[in-house]
C-alpha cells in the first residue's frame, strides 16, 4: 500500500498535459529507454517530454503495480522483466536475457505462435536472431519445450 501511495505521490507531480493516444505504450517506451528503471527524481522530464498526463502515468503505474509488475526499489521506480524484456541487459547476457524471454512469454499467455512473436519480441528487446538460442537454453533448462504451432510453451509456471 505504501508503494501505491509513493507512486501516486510521484505522478502527482508531473505538470499536466495533452492527452496521449496510447499511455501505456509511452510509459512503457520511456521505461524501456531507461533500461527499465527511473530514478523518481527524473519522472517528471522524462514522462513530460511524451505528452503524458499525470493521471494516465498514474493509471499505467498502477495497473503494473497491482499485478506485481512494478514498484519501488527506494527512490527508484522500476518495471519487471516480464514486461521490460530485454531491454537494459547485455547481449553477451544468455542467461539473463533467456530469463527475460521466459518472463514475457509467461506474461503472454505462456506460448506464442511464430507470427505473435514477431510481433512482440522486438519490441521487446529481443532479435530475431537470438531467439531460437534462448528458446534451446530455456528448453536445456528444462523450462520450456517447443510445439507446434509455438515457438515455445512454457511448463508447470502456467
Amino acid at each position: 500500500m505504501r508503494c501505491f501511495a509513493l507512486i501516486l505521490a510521484l505522478v502527482a507531480a508531473l505538470p499536466a498535459q495533452a492527452a496521449s493516444t496510447h499511455p501505456t505504450a509511452k510509459v512503457l517506451e520511456v521505461m524501456r529507454e531507461n533500461g527499465c528503471r527511473l530514478d523518481i527524481s527524473q519522472t517528471e522530464e522524462a514522462f513530460s517530454a511524451r505528452d503524458l498526463r499525470p493521471e494516465d502515468v498514474s493509471a499505467v503505474i498502477n495497473s503494473w503495480a497491482e499485478r506485481g509488475l512494478a514498484g519501488l526499489d527506494g527512490p527508484v521506480f522500476e518495471i519487471a522483466p516480464a514486461i521490460c524484456g530485454a531491454h537494459g541487459l547485455a547481449p553477451e547476457d544468455t542467461a539473463r536475457r533467456a530469463d527475460a524471454l521466459f518472463d514475457f512469454v509467461r506474461l503472454n499467455g505462456c506460448r506464442m505462435v511464430e507470427e505473435e512473436a514477431e510481433i512482440k519480441l522486438r519490441p521487446a528487446g529481443f532479435s530475431q536472431a537470438e531467439t531460437p538460442d534462448l528458446i534451446a537454453f530455456l528448453v536445456e533448462q528444462g523450462r520450456a519445450h517447443q510445439d507446434a504451432p509455438y515457438i515455445i510453451v512454457i511448463g508447470d509456471a502456467c
